[in-house]
């Protein structure tokens, strides 16, 4: 018991932790910067960093963290990256300049919907699984039909679903 609390305490210790101790030490600090801004990272995700580095007894150097953040934003900040973050389930991180922030979020949310519509998609035929399992045992011809119905009607809604996905399915 104690084996795997220990193990569960140090995939928590760890799973927390943006930086490795090898990362931390070699320290470069405008490529982690820019790493950073190409995934959206705010300014304040350098507290992250330095709470990563602290038990190496290592300092982010804020300065060419930021002069790399400040280097990988353009690459968050184009309507493909936001679609597909949007399709991964995540809203857009407020790093953007506000010129580009209507086309950005309009780009965001067809992935957000892209990704709803594939989970009622999914949802749709997980039922259709689970009554395809209760068409092999079920005996009555009634509880047959309904069942075969209702397999039909989640069929045609996953088609109509599918359709209303390809109209989201690319910018």
């Amino acid at each position: 018991m104690r084996v795997v609390l220990i193990l569960l305490l140090s995939f928590t210790v760890s799973g927390c932790a943006t930086l490795s101790k090898e990362e931390c030490l070699t320290g470069n600090w405008e490529e982690i910067g820019f790493r950073d801004g190409t995934n959206g990272r705010t300014s304040d995700y350098l507290q992250s960093h330095a709470k990563a580095c602290e038990k190496s007894d290592v300092r982010p150097v804020q300065s060419l963290w930021e002069k790399g953040r400040q280097r990988g934003l353009p690459a968050y900040c184009v309507p493909a990256k936001a679609y597909s973050e949007g399709k991964k389930g995540n809203e857009l991180r407020p790093v953007c300049p506000a010129t580009q922030t209507q086309s950005l979020r309009a780009a965001n949310e067809k992935g957000l919907e892209y990704r709803a519509f594939n989970e009622e998609i999914t949802q749709a035929q997980y039922r259709i699984d689970e009554i395809e399992r209760s068409l092999i045992a079920e005996e009555s011809r009634e509880k047959r039909a309904l069942l075969v119905q209702e397999r039909r009607a989640l069929s045609r809604n996953i088609r109509l679903l599918e359709l209303q996905r390809s109209f989201v399915s690319s910018l």
